[in-house]
């Protein structure tokens, strides 16, 4: 890689993330370029040579939390053989990304953004994962009978998701406490007795620090191409969409 090519996406992780940080704190109609180029320290004329308009510059952001958020699902996910421990230690990941990386956070939330007619990739990729992950539980005979997955799928996605949007910088350990709490309740309606005893509400710290730490290796430089619909194999839950 040329000096050239190397300050070009030296500029492009720059403007990312004062982009972010202009996004994380006011909503996406509100947010100004000028601010933007003015946080990052270069002109609105140098914004522009990279991105064409602020909605390109939020797609960017956007694409850039969601291939962060992927690979730290994805990872969590590798590190278990049960459903229910993976499905809390990718919850538990996600957050404390929400929290400790305005990028990802920034992302989450203009993708929700209504003023910019949001797609809501996360909350369909959760879903999806959500999904794959209680089929395979209840495959393993993992869940408690009374259990209608359905129901199941709609509560946990609606209730993590809306902790999510919640989370704001610096909040690690409150994060932490918050999912922890939310899966003590939980795990109990959903787990069968035979599971139950062996499961972490408050996560496995190291798959879940390894996930952190490895998902954004290092902030804004990761090229590879994430694609949604492997985070939880297609094999795990043949048919689930």
């Amino acid at each position: 890689m040329g000096l050239q090519q190397e300050r070009a996406i030296r500029t492009r992780r720059l403007m990312l993330k004062s982009a972010a940080e202009v996004f994380d704190r006011e909503d996406y109609a509100s947010a100004r370029l000028s601010d933007i180029s003015a946080l990052a320290n270069m002109s609105t004329g140098a914004l522009h040579f990279h991105f064409e308009n602020k909605d390109d510059l939020a797609e960017a952001v956007v694409r850039e939390a969601r291939d962060i958020l992927w690979r730290a699902a994805r990872l969590a996910y590798e590190k278990n053989s049960e459903p229910l421990q993976a499905l809390t230690d990718i919850s538990h990941a996600l957050s404390q990304l929400l929290s400790r990386d305005v990028v990802t956070r920034a992302g989450l939330r203009l993708d929700s953004d209504r003023s910019r007619r949001g797609r809501e990739q996360f909350i369909h990729a959760w879903r999806v994962c959500v999904q794959r992950l209680l089929h395979r539980a209840r495959q393993e005979g993992g869940l408690a009978a009374q259990v209608q997955l359905q129901d199941l799928t709609c509560a946990l996605v609606a209730a993590t998701a809306g902790i999510g949007m919640l989370i704001k910088g610096g909040e690690g350990e409150r994060t932490r406490l918050a999912f922890t709490g939310f899966w003590q309740s939980f795990l109990p309606g959903l787990a069968a007795p035979s599971v139950l005893g062996g499961l972490r509400p408050g996560g496995t710290r190291d798959v879940v620090d390894h996930a952190v730490a490895t998902s954004r290796c290092p902030p804004y430089d990761c090229m590879e191409a994430v694609d949604t619909e492997v985070i939880i194999p297609e094999a795990v839950a043949p048919g689930v969409t």
